[in-house]
């Protein structure tokens, strides 16, 4: 029986660029009141795996002290609950389910153990590698829309040819917005897919130098210094980041103070970990409103490899990791 053998584990030692990533065996883990172990099925990559791979930005670095040894990433888990911790009523065994377990990670592992709380059911009608796209990566992407975006306007995703950015850009035009979309020349297929009505290779031309004025720039990787971001918002636009080097994150921090006293509204976006939006994110795929792009699939013999071509760039849309038996 499963329980009797060690699981595989992608294991992550120090600070690397992908060779400090080994598949080991593990003792099952098990789990402690409020907690359930499922057997994953599959589990999402997302840029805050790569962070904490290799320490940059120096983020990456310091949310690795406070995990205090934990070296299984992964967060984004889609899962079949195997056995229930004290004290769990939710969630019955045999049921699908899905996760963002930022903080506790451990989704690179043919099982994994996290708070009951943080799951909700997969509804049928929803594989197991489209749920994977959605934990971290939709929640990004529907934070940053709903209730912000109304038709006419001019909306821009920089990181538009990702997991977050292809969620973002079709829930914006499905609000009457203009997208237009930034990432490499290898993506722009899927942004136009996504419903982008103008793509912007970063490696070849500068959107920031393009004239264009946007309600709402949605930037998942952060480069530009904030007086450059001012000048491409229109007198009332939003910017937020997501995510980018120290330098860039505190510009956005220290702007969205000042924003306070602005009609520009300029800083991060705050996003809730949790499974409030979760469910709602599933019935949109299974009503086919929202389409996840996952360009990449691969086991756990071969997600190492496979993280070292998402930490390039060169991974459109999701990469999921399915462990297999």
């Amino acid at each position: 029986m499963a329980r009797d053998v060690p699981m595989k584990a992608l294991i992550c030692r120090g600070f690397g660029e992908g060779e400090n990533l080994a598949l080991e065996g593990r003792p099952l883990p098990q789990p402690g009141p409020g907690q359930v172990r499922v057997k994953v099925l599959a589990c999402g990559a997302n840029a805050s795996d790569w962070e904490m791979i290799t320490g940059r930005p120096a983020y990456g670095r310091i949310s690795r002290w406070f995990l205090r040894g934990r070296d299984v990433f992964g967060s984004d888990i889609i899962g079949r609950v195997e056995a229930l911790g004290p004290g769990c009523t939710r969630l019955q065994t045999g049921q699908r389910v899905a996760a963002d377990t930022f903080g506790s990670f451990g989704g690179f592992a043919s099982y994994a153990v996290a708070a009951e709380k943080l799951f909700v059911p997969v509804p049928n009608g929803v594989s197991d590698i489209l749920a994977a796209a959605l934990p971290q990566s939709g929640t990004i992407a529907l934070t940053a829309m709903r209730g912000r975006v109304t038709p006419g306007m001019k909306v821009l995703v920089n990181g538009g040819g990702g997991g977050s950015g292809s969620l973002a850009i079709q829930l914006a035009v499905a609000e009457g917005a203009e997208v237009w979309g930034v990432d490499t020349g290898a993506k722009a297929d899927v942004m136009i897919e996504a419903g982008a009505s103008r793509v912007f290779d970063f490696e070849q031309e500068d959107w920031a130098e393009s004239g264009a004025e946007f309600d709402l720039i949605l930037d998942l990787w952060g480069t530009r210094p904030m007086r450059v971001i001012r000048r491409c918002l229109t007198p009332n636009g939003r910017y937020m980041m997501v995510g980018g080097p120290m330098k860039r994150v505190l510009g956005a921090l220290g702007a969205s103070i000042l924003s306070l006293f602005t009609s520009r509204k300029l800083g991060l976006l705050a996003v809730n970990q949790g499974p409030d939006d979760l469910s709602d994110l599933m019935e949109m795929v299974r009503e086919e409103r929202l389409h996840p792009v996952v360009g990449e699939v691969t086991s756990l013999e071969g997600a190492r490899e496979a993280l070292m071509l998402m930490g390039a760039r060169k991974v459109s849309g999701k990469l999921v990791i399915v462990p297999g038996e």
